[in-house]
């Protein structure tokens, strides 16, 4: 992971800029899911949003910092946990559906839960050995996890039209694009 793709300046200041943007609005988002779970007594939503919140902030930071830096040395070493940032923010964008949704629904949410956190820090760990250039296994394992929701899909509708929640697998979906 040696090699950095070279942007120009005006690319990098969007790319900070958007990505320190970014982690405002995770900020902002997650205060208003935490305070909506505490208001609805929820404790797992208070958990699961915090959780999603945290992964959403430290992936766009992380991704700040990359593009922040102009040092190439700390660029390659940010570049590694911009990247590593992603497996957290899959894996927590999990948390409210495994920890909510179908947390009571047999071994559909810790076992999505558990399964979705283990790929992620296997990843982590991989993410920060050198691999071949032309390796795609982080491409590989970031749509293993992305797709990995689809295993759940029935009991997740199912739950979601009980409880009126259905809105909630859009969401979903449109993150998983």
């Amino acid at each position: 992971m040696g090699n950095l793709k070279v942007y120009s300046k005006r690319e990098e200041k969007v790319n900070y800029l958007t990505h320190a943007f970014g982690v405002v609005i995770a900020a902002i988002a997650t205060v208003l899911l935490v305070v909506r779970a505490i208001d609805a007594e929820n404790g797992w939503a208070v958990a699961a949003y915090s959780i999603f919140g945290c992964g959403m902030m430290v992936c766009m930071a992380a991704s700040t910092l990359y593009h922040y830096t102009q040092d190439p040395e700390r660029k390659i070493r940010l570049r590694y946990v911009d990247h590593a940032s992603i497996y957290l923010l899959i894996a927590s964008s999990y948390s409210p559906f495994t920890l909510i949704l179908i947390r009571n629904e047999g071994y559909w949410g810790w076992g999505l839960f558990t399964l979705i956190w283990l790929i992620a820090f296997v990843g982590i760990g991989f993410n920060f050995r050198e691999l071949k250039a032309n390796s795609h296994l982080k491409t590989a394992s970031y749509v293993l996890m992305g797709l990995l929701a689809f295993i759940a899909l029935k009991p997740m509708i199912e739950v979601a039209v009980v409880e009126d929640a259905l809105a909630s697998l859009y969401w979903l979906g449109i993150g998983g694009v």
